[in-house]
């Protein structure tokens, strides 16, 4: 076996090195079409796809019945974006090369880039029921190629048999993983990247996956851990240093979050959401100056930026200067008045300013995009009877009632209203039926 593959290597460097002499010398050399495909392939596996192309033109032009050359023009063809052209050929040659998995595989491909994805897989079954020796190869490759093209259900088709019969092939298992993660069927996509891991405890890649889909099952522990073994094995993978810093975050530990949002600041160039989360860390953990320099520096980059203008606006009030809290709501109001959370961050500036019309308004305005927001409907009523001493309670309950027939948060409400207020209990109770 070992003299046998040694003898192969050598035909294929000779005719390549005959090719390279031909090419210099503009003197035409015979190849057999053996030949002629040996050299193609070793082109194409170092990506020389001029020189490919180069070497089955002449191929061609030496052997132009050879039908398994034309196979591989038309995979070049299709490769150009010349589908019909290529596809014209396969079908032309697919009675001769009725056993060979290239012409269905590159059938498949053209048919699933027409969109025709029936006949796609149709053709791709074929090419995986006649691959023998290359079948795990095949199958590896129909699954990739179906998940980036966003067939995920059709890709599992081929990647469940193929991690079955191979249940080492770690690509296998990591394109069924991303599969089934897309299909969300976390819990298998979990196992499968798992089982990445048995095979290549180092695979960086599994390691990150494995995070961003505990982090989607709010499983932020676990999701940290996993950004604990990316980092081990690549210190400066970026991506992993802020999704970690999101991880213990959402898990309420600010401090620690901050670090690897730090980290991951000193790594990327793309850092203004970055500042943002900072920012928000700070705000949660009480230090609203720290919370409102970070709201600063991406409001500075990014002046329209909302989210960073809300946070501003929320930093602000809870360090007490309602007045630039206010003008920074403003901004994000300017920038996006369907909000209902910028509004009801404006009502509570203007209240503290003792603007208190101007607080009602803010409050009906977020309540009109938001009316199931029980809290703002009992700021309203507050707002109401301070404004108004002589304030209708009754015809209140009733107007709201009317506008907003099926909302519990107005019966709520309006009980509360009836029991409090007016010492209406059976009218009280009726609304919390």
């Amino acid at each position: 076996m070992q003299e046998f593959l040694h003898t192969n290597h050598d035909d294929v460097q000779g005719a390549v090195e005959r090719f390279k002499q031909m090419i210099s010398t503009e003197k035409e050399v015979y190849f057999d079409v053996h030949q002629i495909e040996s050299v193609f392939e070793f082109y194409v596996d170092k990506n020389l796809l001029d020189k490919a192309a180069q070497i089955l033109h002449i191929g061609l032009s030496q052997h132009p019945q050879a039908s398994s050359l034309q196979v591989k023009k038309a995979g070049i063809l299709a490769d150009n974006g010349k589908l019909e052209e290529a596809l014209e050929i396969l079908v032309g040659v697919a009675p001769i090369e009725n056993t060979n998995y290239e012409v269905f595989i590159t059938m498949g491909w053209i048919y699933l880039q027409k969109g025709l994805i029936d006949l796609a897989m149709d053709n791709f079954g074929l090419a995986a029921s006649m691959a023998y020796e290359d079948e795990e190869g095949i199958l590896l490759e129909i699954g990739y190629n179906l998940n980036q093209e966003e067939f995920y259900l059709e890709s599992v088709l081929f990647l469940e048999p193929l991690v079955a019969k191979y249940p080492n092939n770690e690509s296998g298992l990591f394109e069924l993983a991303f599969a089934k993660d897309k299909l969300e069927q976390t819990e298998d996509s979990i196992l499968y990247y798992q089982k990445v891991l048995d095979v290549n405890p180092f695979s960086e890649n599994a390691w990150y996956n494995l995070g961003i889909i505990y982090n989607k099952q709010e499983n932020y522990i676990e999701a940290s851990k996993a950004y604990d073994f990316t980092l081990a094995v690549n210190p400066n993978h970026c991506e992993a240093y802020f999704n970690k810093g999101n991880s213990l975050a959402h898990a309420g530990h600010y401090y620690e979050a901050l670090d690897f949002y730090l980290e991951h600041v000193s790594l990327n160039v793309d850092v203004i959401l970055t500042y943002q989360y900072i920012a928000d860390c700070w705000e949660q953990l009480g230090d609203y100056k720290m919370a409102i320099r970070f709201y600063g520096l991406v409001t500075d980059a990014v002046p329209n930026s909302e989210d960073a203008w809300y946070g501003m606006a929320s930093a602000l009030m809870e360090d007490g200067d309602y007045t630039e809290g206010l003008s920074a709501i403003e901004k994000a109001i300017d920038i996006d008045s369907k909000n209902a959370d910028y509004w009801f961050v404006k009502a509570r500036g203007c209240f503290e300013l003792g603007l208190v019309d101007e607080a009602t308004s803010s409050l009906e305005s977020g309540i009109t995009i938001e009316p199931d927001e029980l809290s703002a409907w009992t700021e309203l009523l507050k707002l109401k009877l301070i404004g108004d001493a002589n304030f209708d309670l009754r015809s209140f309950c009733s107007e709201i009632e009317l506008q907003y027939p099926e909302l519990s948060s107005v019966h709520y409400l309006s009980s509360i209203i009836n029991f409090k207020h007016l010492a209406d209990e059976e009218k009280g109770l009726s609304e919390l039926s």
